[in-house]
């Protein structure tokens, strides 16, 4: 079995490497086309030679231990259109249309089309794509890492949201800038059920602006039809510069039934909760949860399990493929 890959490669990253390793998954020997120097300089501003190119790709083919080809190619289709012993055409996500196009030139001709494996775009460190481009421009590195700090903006000015969000992205990033804005939230100012979730996401959507994530919490009321009450539940949207979106949410807890009436009069939880306590801005503190809990658990500590929750897609994003959704418009 035959697999045919194509590429310029300018620099080999972590992208490439995911290509090459899906093209020997499937077949016994791979041919990869590395563009010429004539066509791997259009619309780019640095290109390195095809010599040295094909010097750093045949050194990571090697390590294999199959048999390869290296073909030079002067357009998308170099030899692909006429070998009758290919089998795969193995292609990411951003040359799908050049598989494509290889395959109507082949029916057209008669050779037949090829099966065609698809490989999914290798993500750098801000959840864009990784790219020559973004290396050359000491934006990320070959592994996709970032080599600035990550920004970040958090769709409320409430402290206790940006520094659950500081604390659990500083465990996983080298670098953060976290920054918080008011937002519209679109949903009333005690969400219950579907408005939770709601809030959330446009919070996320509407704090983004130019930063690689939007972070969007949101508490509020979700009765149980079993056990005939409301949890207070924290749920947390992360959305991306492309608009995609992880959710979670942290553990529900139980209000007091005082709390709830106050609530079904008007008030929202937070009010009740004042009312109740004597102490102003509760939910810029310790919260209701560390009220109720005497200390055992704070605020802080609950919302950054949302945000931890909501992380969990892009920590393992290799698990999740496809489930990742751009946040829909506002109903």
């Amino acid at each position: 079995m035959k697999a045919g890959v194509g590429g310029t490669f300018n620099v080999l990253h972590a992208g490439h490497k995911a290509l090459i390793s899906r093209a020997f998954a499937v077949a016994d020997e791979v041919i990869v086309g590395l563009a010429s120097d004539k066509m791997a300089s259009k619309g780019r501003k640095t290109v390195n030679s095809y010599d040295e190119r094909r010097r750093v790709l045949e050194g990571y083919l090697s390590s294999f231990g199959k048999p390869f080809q290296i073909v030079k190619i002067e357009d998308i289709f170099g030899n692909a259109v006429t070998m009758k012993d290919l089998d795969f055409l193995v292609a990411s996500e951003r040359s799908k249309k050049n598989a494509e196009a290889i395959n109507r030139e082949r029916i057209r001709s008669g050779v037949g089309a090829l099966k065609t494996d698809i490989v999914p775009t290798v993500l750098a460190m801000d959840f864009r794509p990784l790219s020559s481009t973004r290396v050359l421009a000491k934006e990320v590195d070959l592994d996709g890492n970032l080599l600035r700090p990550l920004r970040v903006k958090v769709g409320s000015t409430n402290p206790v949201k940006i520094t659950a969000v500081k604390n659990v992205l500083e465990r996983i990033y080298h670098e953060v800038e976290i920054s918080g804005a008011e937002v519209e939230t679109g949903v009333p100012s005690e969400p219950k059920e579907d408005e939770v979730i709601r809030g959330a996401m446009n919070r996320a959507k509407a704090a983004i602006g130019d930063a690689d994530l939007g972070v969007g919490i949101e508490a509020g009321l979700l009765w149980d039809s079993v056990v005939h009450w409301y949890f207070d539940v924290q749920y947390c949207a992360i959305v991306d510069s492309s608009g995609k979106a992880t959710i979670g949410h942290g553990p529900g807890f139980w209000y007091p039934p005082h709390v709830i009436e106050e609530v079904d009069k008007g008030l929202t939880v937070n009010d009740a909760m004042q009312k109740l306590t004597g102490m102003k801005a509760i939910g810029h503190g310790m919260g209701a949860v560390g009220y109720l809990s005497k200390g055992l658990v704070d605020r802080t500590s609950l919302t950054e399990m949302s945000v931890t929750a909501a992380f969990i897609p892009r920590i393992r994003p290799e698990l999740y493929a496809g489930m990742w959704k751009k946040i829909p418009p506002e109903r």
